[in-house]
């Protein structure tokens, strides 16, 4: 297994991890900087380390009122680390931030980012954004910085920027805890099927093969060609729906954020992602295909049954029928409803299909969400846990034939199955899960990481 691990050229902790985790290496900590009282870090060192930087912060905070302390402004304080740090080296680290990687590979360059200034003030997202952050920065700063091009940093930052987690309990997967900026790493493009998987355990970026037999080439140019993903990591706890393959909505949100459109040969079949990511049990008359679900731009409650034409017979996109079958969102409150809604939707959709995943995917996490409350009686809490586990199954099946070829699997998805099985008395079941999701820790984690806390479920 090939390593490639990068130092980050700056990093931040989120708001609600300030108190209790080192400003400096992101472990968990509890001295407090004598002056703010609010920063923490594990020893002098760490302290000492990161002074530079907290200077300003550390100004800042001690005369914040209790109210606005904790709001989050982490990219307003990752702006100020960052222009401290451009001072001092000018964007062109002196120590190299590499390890594992040939001298004959360019490391690059803070000046090599991309910050997209002229894309986000065009971009209401971006810009409401922006206008929060530079409010933060007013704030905090005063006046320090009215001299610096703010919007540019402000775009590589956001752009560029990695989620830093730390696995503290393998089974409840990586704890997203702040954000880095990679110099080297943000030189990838992405991938729905990258060359590179994210496998880091501590603040640093590790990166190894999906393809095991490949190692890290001796050229820039070959170097950058590789792919990472942008997308969540795949051992980070769902605390929302998520989808693990990739579809047309995930194309648009990368167009939307990123400014830029994924090539991988996934996205580029744009007409195959149609027919796996909404497919129904219905066939066109004409050329035999599966017809698929699309949105009705003019109303949201309609969906527009189609035919692609893929045969000679019907050579162009065709309108077959219109619907009325609403998608699970989470403004209902019964289950009865978010269940009524998925039976419609199986009726209607091929058993592969990836929309059909992803809507049991939100009712596996309905049935999660529900388990974790004490209102339930015991009957409730024993037929919600044998649903869950159906759903569970079910959505295993069609990981399996979407991710066959790939080197993604929700890890942690497979933990939270396998203890419904345990607590549910279904042995085996549980036994099986647990094993499998030991086999994709390891093979992503090699001997990183402690895996006692898996062992002992075997």
């Amino acid at each position: 297994m090939s390593i490639f691990i990068e130092a980050p050229y700056i990093s931040s902790l989120k708001e609600a991890y300030l108190t209790n985790r080192c400003s400096s290496c992101f472990k968990t900590a509890s001295n407090k900087c004598p002056n703010c009282e609010i920063f923490v870090y594990c020893n002098e060192q760490c302290r000492m380390k990161d002074n530079i930087y907290h200077k300003l912060e550390c100004e800042a905070y001690k005369n914040s009122t209790k109210e606005n302390k904790f709001e989050e402004k982490v990219i307003a304080r990752m702006i100020a680390r960052v222009i401290t740090r451009l001072n001092l080296d000018g964007g062109q680290p002196e120590d190299d931030l590499c390890i594992d990687l040939p001298k004959s590979i360019r490391r690059r360059p803070w000046s090599d980012l991309l910050g997209h200034r002229d894309d986000i003030i065009h971009s209401n997202r971006h810009l409401n954004m922006w206008l929060t952050t530079k409010k933060q920065i007013d704030f905090l700063f005063k006046d320090k910085f009215n001299n610096v091009d703010l919007l540019e940093i402000f775009g590589k930052i956001l752009i560029n920027r990695f989620r830093v987690g730390f696995i503290e309990n393998i089974l409840h997967g990586r704890v997203a805890i702040g954000w880095a900026i990679y110099l080297t790493t943000s030189r990838f493009n992405h991938s729905c099927q990258p060359d590179l998987l994210q496998c880091s355990y501590d603040i640093n970026m590790c990166l190894k093969f999906s393809d095991p037999h490949k190692t890290i080439p001796q050229t820039t140019a070959e170097f950058y060609q590789l792919t990472v993903s942008y997308r969540h990591q795949n051992d980070f706890r769902l605390t929302s729906p998520l989808t693990y393959v990739p579809t047309r909505r995930q194309r648009r949100i990368f167009v939307n954020f990123f400014f830029f459109n994924c090539h991988c040969i996934y996205c580029d079949d744009d007409l195959r992602n149609r027919y796996e990511e909404s497919a129904t049990n219905r066939l066109c008359n004409q050329c035999g295909n599966s017809l698929v679900l699309q949105k009705y731009s003019h109303d949201p409650n309609i969906l527009i049954v189609n035919c692609l034409g893929q045969h000679k017979s019907c050579q162009t996109e065709q309108t077959i029928d219109y619907i009325n079958l609403s998608t699970i969102d989470y403004t209902e409150q019964s289950i009865e409803i978010y269940e009524h809604k998925l039976a419609n939707i199986e009726q209607l959709l091929h058993q592969n299909s990836i929309l059909l995943l992803q809507e049991r995917e939100k009712v596996f996490f309905v049935y999660q969400n529900f388990l974790n409350h004490d209102h339930l009686n015991e009957n409730q809490r024993i037929n919600y846990m044998n649903r869950a586990i159906e759903l569970g199954q079910l959505l295993i099946e069609q990981y399996d034939v979407h991710l066959k070829q790939s080197s993604i699997y929700p890890k942690i998805f497979l933990t939270d199955l396998a203890h419904l099985c345990e607590i549910a008395g279904k042995k085996s079941e549980a036994k099986q899960f647990y094993q499998k999701a030991l086999h994709l820790w390891q093979s992503d984690y090699g001997d990183y990481i402690d895996y006692k806390e898996l062992y002992t479920k075997l």
